[in-house]
């Protein structure tokens, strides 16, 4: 027979009512009492009807997540942060990716009554009016990447991709690389890229003989996987343009790069230097070892699920930044051109 609530409370010796604050917010209930409670639930087996809950409790405890995809390691530990802190707190939640139907999932978010969302897609992969519309049906929002947000509607964490774009040119300016180039792929519009402006307001500041001509954005759909990380350094390369240093918007763009720039016969770092974004596992196990501008990605996701839950339950919005941190490995050195 199926465990009811009754049955956890007369076993962990509460009431009733305990044992639904344990089971919604463990926070609001002692330690040693909610610890007898999940006892009992897994003694049990107790499994909460979840249709019933959200009948009672106006929340559907379900969550999603808005990706453009999982084949970047960077968002899969993203996702798992914030996962790891949304279980905790009895959250379930749907993980969201696809190229074509983004928006669709912004409409199933009604039908389904998710609490909240966190969206990690880059605005021109859907209709931002989509994320305006959930607001307006109490669903909360947190964005990341999408600095052209209204923050008096949804809420954003998002990295100092400008402060560490500045970072990493000082720091290959000071290794004596003055024709420094700048992979994108993510077009020139700064609401989606600010290492764009970081790069171009360095450029100006050093007097480098780089910039514009130096920059690769790509082409719609915009995308910024190895394989297009291969085919912009191929273009780099074939433009003729000297360079002696390669910025990528992320890890893989960079990894794709170097495999372009060695077989076109070209020593890395000897000849060019290479730095990525994100700090992803693969960069330590390439050769040569990828320098990085890196964050604790995992961190980052519970601190999403923070904010999302924090507006869940307070109401209103927040902004938070994260600082990233140049991690230097093999890819880099001092130019010798």
């Amino acid at each position: 027979m199926k465990a009811t609530r009754e049955d956890v409370a007369k076993m962990a010796g509460v009431s009733t009512a305990t044992v639904s604050n344990v089971l919604n917010d463990p926070g609001k209930v002692k330690k040693s009492t909610a610890d007898k409670v999940l006892e009992a639930v897994k003694a049990l087996d107790y499994r909460p009807d979840m249709i019933a809950r959200s009948m009672s409790t106006k929340r559907s405890m379900q969550l999603g997540i808005v990706l453009e995809s999982l084949a970047n390691p960077f968002f899969g530990d993203i996702v798992r942060g914030f996962e790891n802190a949304a279980n905790e707190k009895n959250y379930f939640v749907n993980i969201c990716t696809g190229f074509n139907k983004l928006d669709e999932y912004f409409d199933n978010f009604i039908t389904r009554r998710v609490d909240g969302v966190f969206v990690a897609a880059i605005p021109y992969k859907f209709n931002v009016d989509k994320i305006y519309n959930l607001v307006q049906k109490g669903i909360k929002i947190v964005v990341s990447g999408n600095v052209c947000a209204d923050f008096r509607k949804v809420s954003s964490i998002e990295m100092n991709h400008m402060g560490a774009m500045r970072e990493i040119m000082e720091y290959l300016y000071k290794l004596g690389h003055e024709r420094i180039a700048y992979i994108s792929g993510l077009g020139k519009n700064l609401a989606y890229d600010l290492r764009i402006k970081g790069y171009l307001d360095m450029v100006e500041k050093l007097q480098l003989p780089c910039g514009e001509e130096l920059l690769i954005e790509g082409k719609y759909p915009y995308s910024t996987g190895m394989e297009d990380g291969y085919q912009y350094a191929r273009q780099l390369i074939d433009s003729g343009k000297e360079f002696t240093a390669v910025i990528c918007v992320n890890d893989l763009v960079a990894l794709g790069a170097m495999k372009a720039l060695k077989e076109c016969g070209i020593r890395i770092p000897e000849d060019v230097s290479v730095i990525g974004f994100d700090g992803i596992e693969f960069g330590k196990y390439w050769e040569p070892e990828l320098t990085t501008m890196s964050m604790n990605k995992v961190e980052f996701g519970e601190k999403a699920f923070e904010m999302l839950y924090s507006n869940m339950i307070k109401g209103g919005t927040s902004y938070h930044e994260y600082d990233m941190e140049l991690i230097v490995r093999n890819s880099t050195s001092q130019c010798r051109r």
